[in-house]
């Protein structure tokens, strides 16, 4: 945890003329935070960061995020001086305003408040929490946003 903000965003600094969009967790932005500062002073048009906040850490069994009913990670990006914010706690809600926001020039920080697929118990007495492959997840994401290749 704590590197998909930063990896990406090199790719978004290394790539200028393609776009670069990650989905990352509260957990993984919590682990680096000051990386929200980094992308406002750089500004890549071309970036877009999507929080998918489930108010625990998924990876690790499931553990609360410490006060996480309270922070608006969309005010926190603003604070950092990244102007295009967004917050959505509904999937039709965000699924319409989509191709406005992947319009807008980066950087744009997305938060999305989604319920958790995972319960916060002992690794072995977990039921699984994967529903699709690795491989489904890209097909549909692909698919989704109407990338071909």
């Amino acid at each position: 945890m704590g590197g998909h903000a930063g990896f990406s965003f090199g790719l978004a600094l290394a790539q200028p003329e393609k776009p670069v969009v990650v989905f990352d967790s509260e957990g993984d932005l919590l682990m680096n935070l000051s990386i929200l500062t980094t992308i406002a002073e750089k500004a890549p048009r071309n970036y877009y960061y999507f929080l998918m906040d489930n108010e625990c850490y998924a990876t690790t069994g499931g553990q609360p995020v410490p006060n996480a009913k309270n922070v608006a990670y969309d005010l926190v990006a603003r604070g950092c001086g990244i102007n295009r914010t967004y917050f959505f706690d509904d999937l039709a809600t965000y699924t319409a305003a989509l191709p406005e926001i992947l319009a807008k020039d980066g950087p744009v920080f997305v938060w999305n408040k989604i319920h958790p697929e995972i319960e916060n118990r002992p690794p072995g007495q977990r039921a699984p929490w994967r529903k699709r492959s690795p491989a489904k997840v890209v097909a549909d994401t692909r698919k989704f946003l109407g990338v071909t290749r």
